[in-house]
């Protein structure tokens, strides 16, 4: 299984996690107006979060794109807000404390861990990782690099998490009272509910529209905008100065054989492809070895650029910069401006690219170079678009489609509590409150004699939390299931509570599971103190 898996993550390392990139907006547009890590001008030289760098545009993005690439790992779409920040705070601890980075196999245990790489009942499944590589395309939000920095990173902080957890404690009655829990025998009624349906009209007002524009204007900023010039040496240009050697060309062939050898046919009857000789490949040989060593050059014309403006000292706006770019006949184009979160429209650059560009500025004006395909790329520091608030006339569609958004949700949270209340009324018997449900709509389905360890057959388990909370004869507030707007009311018929004792088989299992959760909320503590803290001392908590 490991060899397996080591042959998979060589190969398709860079992409496991696209699948992701959607949910990083939505993350970021939470979480990124919270003080300097949102991007406007606190950004100082001398800005760090513990040992986190937070100093430019592109450090403070990072710091969010990581946060929400680990939340994604663990399938925690709901992160906590201050995820970032207690990430940096964890792995300043493992700083501290001289944590090292995994082993490869070390880092390849942890990644069969992760909940995004398991089945249904929690195991590594290798099927399941082959579906999500196969179905993914390669989008460029993540890179090779960010993917191991978080998994790195992730492995540390769980260390950090595991040397905080202490023995743990718990009262025996809340072991007995946990157990008579789990060992509970339920018969409910679950009358679902669709608040989608539910869409009234809702008056909007002028003053509304400029009240919301005036308390949430944050919410519509526009990010720091870079503008930077750029130059492409191209190996394209090199190729026919490259004259590969018969011997070279063999051994290149030697080295990057099965480059060259014929796909294996999917059916397994099938006669072994012959294999592809030296003869055979010499053109594609000889073409492959070509522009390889062409980007080799091109690298090398790039690397004197750079050298040649190092040793004269030239300056951003300087006539022997100009010359120099000239006499490598290159053209100094200009990108389209563009945020940390984007490439510059007309490009295909990569987060390396971008990020190197946000970290550019007017003393240090220029890259080194940069690989990008079959180009070899110097970026040169322009501009920055500082981060600005529209006008209300020009957002005023927006803002009146997120008025009536927020209206309407306080419409249907409105309409879910008298429902509740409805139904509450008329819980006197499986009869009346059924009779009720389906009167407003609801459709209602009926599980009987389980428990919680062994729910009835189609029963959502994220209704189960709710249950703790009731007596027999009690109706739930508005339990969500499926999506912000669907979800249900539980009808406790009866509930039959069993007398237990520590000789209980499962009280031993039971008191485990409570300690780990009593070590778990004493680390979580732990962090968020320190967290809470440290942005105190920087002036921007929560």
């Amino acid at each position: 299984m490991i060899s397996w898996l080591q042959n998979k993550l060589q190969k398709h390392l860079l992409l496991v996690f696209i699948i992701f990139a959607v949910l990083i907006i939505a993350f970021i547009v939470q979480i990124g107006n919270q003080g300097p890590i949102g991007g406007g001008k606190e950004a100082t030289a001398d800005l760090f979060f513990y040992d986190s760098p937070m100093n430019t545009e592109a450090a403070r993005v990072e710091i969010l794109r990581d946060a929400q690439l680990s939340a994604s790992l663990s399938r925690n779409p709901r992160a906590s807000q201050n995820l970032p920040y207690e990430r940096a705070t964890a792995r300043y601890i493992a700083n501290q404390n001289l944590i090292p980075e995994p082993t490869e196999d070390q880092l390849l245990e942890y990644i069969k861990t992760l909940p995004a790489f398991q089945n249904q009942l929690g195991q590594f499944d290798a099927q399941a990782y082959n579906m999500i590589l196969d179905s993914i395309s390669l989008g460029g939000a993540y890179s090779k690099n960010d993917l191991h920095r978080v998994l790195v990173d992730d492995y540390r902080i769980a260390k950090v998490y595991t040397a905080l957890e202490g023995a743990g404690f718990v009262n025996e009655s809340e072991i007995l009272d946990s157990l008579s829990q789990r060992l509970a025998k339920w018969s409910i009624l679950v009358a679902e509910s669709d608040l989608n349906t539910y869409a009234p009209e809702v008056e909007i007002t002028e003053e509304m529209l400029r009240k919301h524009y005036e308390d949430f204007s944050f919410q519509y900023q526009t990010p720091e905008r870079r503008v930077v010039n750029y130059i492409e040496v191209e190996a394209a240009d090199y190729v026919d100065e490259i004259k590969p050697s018969e011997d070279e060309l063999i051994t290149y062939f030697e080295s990057n054989i099965d480059r060259y050898q014929a796909e294996p046919s999917e059916d397994p009857d099938a006669e072994p492809a012959e294999p592809i000789t030296f003869e055979q490949a010499r053109l594609a040989v000889r073409e492959d070895l070509r522009i390889e060593k062409a980007r080799e050059l091109a690298a090398e014309r790039a690397y004197d650029l750079v050298v040649q403006i190092h040793e004269n000292d030239f300056s951003r706006e300087s006539q022997g910069l100009k010359d120099a770019i000239a006499e490598l006949n290159l053209e100094l184009k200009t990108a389209s401006s563009f945020a940390a979160n984007e490439t510059p429209i007309g490009t295909t650059w990569g987060r390396n690219m971008v990020n190197e560009a946000f970290s550019l500025s007017e003393s240090r004006f220029y890259s080194e170079p940069l690989q990008h395909g079959n180009k070899s790329i110097v970026l040169f520091y322009d501009d920055v678009i500082e981060p600005t608030i529209p006008s209300f006339e020009t957002l005023r569609q927006r803002i009146t489609a997120d008025v009536r958004a927020e209206k309407l949700r306080e419409a249907r949270a409105a309409h879910a509590l008298e429902l509740q209340e409805k139904l509450a009324a008329a819980a006197d018997s499986e009869d009346s409150f059924g009779a009720a449900a389906e009167e407003a709509g609801l459709t209602v389905s009926s599980y009987s004699d389980f428990t919680l360890s062994e729910p009835a057959e189609g029963l959502d388990r994220r209704a189960l939390s709710a249950l703790l909370e009731l007596e027999s004869g009690e109706v739930s507030d508005f339990v969500r299931l499926n999506g912000d707007n669907q979800g249900a009311y539980l009808y406790v018929l009866s509930k039959e509570i069993p007398e237990v004792d520590k000789e209980d088989p499962q009280y031993a299992q039971v008191a485990q599971s409570l300690k780990n959760l009593s070590n778990q909320f004493s680390a979580q503590q732990y962090i968020s103190t320190l967290t809470i803290q440290e942005q105190n001392r920087l002036g921007f908590a929560q």
